[in-house]
């Protein structure tokens, strides 16, 4: 039993290796929990905060839309005129360069058409004049669904738009911030009146012009936000407001529970997020625009591999684990010795040519050429009989007339020949070695005929 102890051990530390690692890989330690506080909203996430099943949606409806894996000095270029789609927040610590706000602002104005979604809307686009403040303290970063949901979402409609048509039952959550829109007007003797906010009738202190050392360059960049139009909101501020800024139009949504995965089947959400997409992708001219999902700052980049961007978030690196593991247990295995010694197979290094040579040069010398037939007739005569299908101790004339019936062309007189002097060989007649070799000739002759 001792000789197995190695064995079983080897296979259960195999076994318990093998699960172990698919234990892991069930564990997909590179994503995140998701919850409103930590949100992935990434149009590849099928979280409950990302923004896939939306996406989804618009493609299989036959939508023109598309992911944008550049920066944004790119939309020039590549997406001219076209329509961005940016969700936020990006990813955790990483804020948007400094060379890519003045870039986007610039498409905008160009003729470009954006959408942003986001709770801060400022980290998205960088302009100094946009203020957000949650409507809510209460800690809902964590709730379920059913507590997010505000159920004074319909009373936030300002007024019958392209944008709001159809949202009966709509289901904003308590975490939509609150967005106030300052003009660009630098107060002077003012300073200490109350303004009151762009669209939305409240009033408050709007906070000091913007410093020299604010992203945008005023050489590049002319728009600026104002006169905005609210579509939905309260006396705290704007929800959904929507922008003519130069030759485009910006439009600010401050819910991405709108969009999210686990909120875009809520209520009228949905008919609110395609109002966004007809609205703001249809042309002058009628022609579509296409819609692109920004998800450069989402970490999927064309720079770089897009075989580890596919295969992000899935198993597929615990399965190229497993295999490696496999791979590692076979090596070690591989010519090693699971079982008692067996003795290596004995090869016989003699020819049995050489045994025939030594007997046949034996039997010449003593002149034992009965010998050599006896050791020759009886196994021929035994296959013959056995082919024609009679008696192995059957006489020369069964045989002659077996062949006979069989048609066989044996001729006869050579058939009783060889077989007579074979048997007077072996009752002592003597003969010599060229006697002998023409007998056994004739015996192989006839042997090979009758089949």
């Amino acid at each position: 039993m001792r000789r197995y102890t190695g064995i079983t051990i080897t296979v259960l530390l195999a076994i318990a290796a093998l699960i172990g690692l698919s234990a892991i890989g069930n564990v997909e330690l590179d994503r995140p929990q998701e919850s409103e506080l930590n949100p992935i909203r990434s149009t590849y996430s099928s979280g409950p905060t990302g923004t896939r099943a939306f996406y989804q949606l618009l493609e299989e409806s036959g939508k023109p839309v598309a992911r944008w894996r550049e920066p944004y000095d790119r939309l020039k270029v590549e997406a001219k005129n076209e329509m961005l789609v940016v969700v936020g927040p990006f990813l955790r610590g990483e804020a948007l360069p400094d060379n890519e706000i003045p870039a986007l602002q610039k498409w905008v104005e160009a003729g470009g058409s954006l959408l942003i979604i986001s709770r801060h809307p400022f980290a998205q686009f960088g302009d100094p004049f946009i203020h957000s403040n949650l409507a809510t303290k209460k800690p809902l970063w964590d709730a379920s669904t059913d507590l997010l949901i505000d159920n004074k979402s319909d009373e936030y409609i300002q007024q019958p738009t392209d944008l709001t048509k159809g949202l009966q039952g709509l289901a904003l959550s308590h975490l939509a911030s609150r967005l106030r829109f300052y003009p660009p007007e630098e107060p002077d003797e003012e300073e200490d009146e109350p303004q009151k906010s762009a669209g939305d009738g409240s009033t408050s202190t709007p906070p000091p012009a913007a410093s020299p050392a604010t992203p945008i360059e005023e050489e590049s960049v002319k728009a600026f936000l104002y006169a905005p139009v609210i579509h939905i909101g309260d006396q705290d501020g704007a929800i959904l407001a929507d922008f003519k800024y130069g030759e485009g139009r910006l439009v600010f949504l401050s819910d991405p529970f709108v969009l999210a995965n686990k909120g875009i089947g809520r209520g009228a959400n949905l008919r609110l997020a395609l109002n966004l997409i007809e609205s703001m992708s249809l042309r002058e001219k009628g022609a579509g625009r296409t819609i692109f999902f920004d998800e450069y700052h989402h970490g999927f980049r064309s720079t770089g591999n897009p075989l580890i961007a596919y295969f992000r978030g899935t198993p597929m690196l615990w399965l190229l684990i497993h295999g490696l593991a496999l791979s590692l247990i076979i090596l070690y295995t591989f010519a090693r010795r699971f079982a008692r010694p067996i003795p290596l197979r004995h090869i016989d290094r003699n020819s049995p040519l050489e045994f025939v040579d030594s007997m046949a040069n034996l039997q010449q010398m003593a002149r034992a050429r009965d010998l050599a037939i006896e050791n020759i007739y009886p196994r021929v005569k035994a296959q013959i009989c056995r082919r024609l299908g009679v008696s192995s101790r059957a006489s020369t004339q069964e045989i002659a007339t077996r062949i006979k019936r069989k048609n066989i062309q044996v001729s006869e007189i050579e058939l009783r020949k060889a077989l007579s002097d074979s048997e007077l060989i072996l009752q002592g007649e003597r003969t010599d070695d060229q006697e002998l070799v023409r007998i056994i000739a004739d015996l192989r002759q006839i042997q090979n005929r009758i089949g």
